[in-house]
């Protein structure tokens, strides 16, 4: 399958609707977890590596765009349906895996929005338990757009380096993506909590 995507995409790489094609399939990978975005990506920055088409930075564009829309697409059905209620699943591992979450978005809300963009069917997961759990949409997409923009380079990336050391290592080039996602994400969310105890002196002091 993923072989017959990579000559498809190698086939129509400098096509004007490829880049819709991407934010579509992005989109649709913030909802259901068997939709094979990364590998999209990952082909699809190699052929612009070799290539020079589609435009990496576009790509990359488009990817964090449509990844974006679809996460907060599944936030939005988490908060406003029953899909959102998965602490009451009947599979102990959903259920174990939506509590942690939930003391998570408590304890580390923006890192762990940002570390889930990483892992296929945990996004999902997360987004839809921060919709039921009323995390706050600001945060929210304050940090889902950093977790999309580094996870969508991160997959162009390895693709626009493909023959080099980080396609022998990719376990390795998946730490360092990671790594700089939590630590982008720590950094956002320390920032977010001091602009909001500012924000809240601000108001004391203003009453």
């Amino acid at each position: 399958m993923l072989e017959a995507l990579n000559a498809f995409i190698e086939a129509n790489a400098d096509s004007a609707w490829l880049l819709p094609i991407v934010l579509l399939l992005c989109i649709l990978d913030g909802v259901l977890p068997p939709v094979p975005s990364e590998a999209t990506l990952v082909a699809l920055g190699a052929v612009a590596g070799a290539e020079g088409d589609p435009n990496i930075a576009a790509l990359i564009a488009v990817a964090a765009l449509g990844s974006f829309l679809g996460d907060n697409l599944t936030y939005t059905i988490g908060r406003h349906t029953r899909l959102g209620r998965l602490r009451d699943s009947k599979r102990p591992k959903v259920r174990g895996f939506v509590n942690w979450v939930v003391k998570m978005l408590d304890r580390r809300g923006g890192t762990i929005v940002i570390a889930c963009r990483y892992v296929p069917g945990g996004r999902q997961l997360v987004n839809l338990t921060a919709g039921a759990t009323e995390f706050p949409r600001p945060r929210f997409m304050l940090f889902d757009g950093i977790g999309v923009t580094t996870w969508s380079a991160y997959n162009v990336g390895v693709g626009a380096l493909a023959g080099s050391w980080l396609e022998e290592q990719p376990l390795l080039g998946l730490v360092i993506a990671i790594v700089l996602a939590l630590v982008l994400g720590w950094f956002a969310e320390l920032g977010a909590k001091r602009w909001r105890s500012r924000t809240e002196r601000r108001v004391g002091v203003a009453s």
